[in-house]
């Protein structure tokens, strides 16, 4: 079975309980966290099968694939094109702590909070 790493991003208490409750259980494997700043909560990096994953975008909950890429179509929310793998922010500076997890070099969009589709079903 297909593992994700993927970077989740606590944007409320509500989101921060059931991602607490789906580590507890075993749905999400927390591999590292961080708090966040500038209003983002916390970050958790963590390991999720497919389903489990389904379940988070079923709950609207954010998150950026880690790994994987091309299990995702990830594009720039400004512009709308799609983002080489040199525009993910892959460092856990001030960008990424506040939610941002690419740097659109395309139409000089910055820092955006990629939209990302998953593409398997």
């Amino acid at each position: 079975m297909k593992k994700y790493l993927i970077r989740i991003y606590v944007t409320s208490e509500e989101i921060g309980i059931i991602l607490n409750d789906a580590i507890d259980v075993g749905m999400i494997r927390l591999t590292q966290s961080f708090d966040g700043v500038n209003g983002l909560l916390a970050i958790y990096d963590g390991e999720v099968s497919q389903t489990a994953l389904k379940v988070l975008m079923s709950l609207g909950v954010k998150y950026f694939p880690l790994n994987e890429y091309g299990d995702f179509v990830i594009t720039c929310p400004n512009c709308g094109e799609r983002i080489d793998d040199n525009m993910i922010l892959l460092e856990y500076d001030e960008n990424v702590l506040s939610g941002y997890n690419i740097l659109c070099n395309k139409h000089d969009c910055g820092t955006q909070m990629a939209d990302v589709k998953f593409i398997l079903d």
